[in-house]
């Protein structure tokens, strides 16, 4: 984690006639582009289309390990939070419960068209007397 100090016994420096120090460092980690990290779990957003959010889709996503396809159920609301188990950071020894990863987690934000044109607005019209 960011700020975090890693001692590492003996290996600092010798005074004359003396044993090795202790170095300490001090960890900075470099934000991610689209990937937070909450303990071992990553965190992303995900932009969607309506219709894609209304009938479902497959996207591909980047994770840690290379590009996997997430499949978005039917009727998915904006701000839902889909889960991808152990696609997380890795961490310690892995048991029989769990894969020794977190998880990723991705909110999907359904992006509303900013105008449409006369054909898609005739058809939201339809799809509103139909009750959607």
């Amino acid at each position: 984690d960011d700020g975090q100090m890693i001692r590492l016994n003996g290996q600092g420096e010798t005074l004359e006639g003396g044993v090795p120090g202790d170095l300490y460092v001090k960890v900075h980690v470099r934000k991610h582009p689209y990937l937070r990290k909450e303990g071992y779990n990553l965190i992303m957003d995900l932009d969607i289309k309506l219709t894609e959010a209304l009938l479902g889709a497959e996207k591909v996503i980047h994770t840690l390990d290379g590009e996997i396809t997430l499949k978005i159920p039917t009727s998915t609301k904006h701000g839902s939070i889909l889960r991808v188990k152990g696609k997380g950071v890795p961490h310690g020894a892995s048991t029989r419960s769990s894969s020794g990863r977190g998880d990723l987690y991705i909110r999907i934000s359904v992006q509303i068209p900013e105008k449409l044109s006369k054909e898609a607005h005739k058809f939201v019209e339809e799809l509103k007397k139909l009750g959607l």
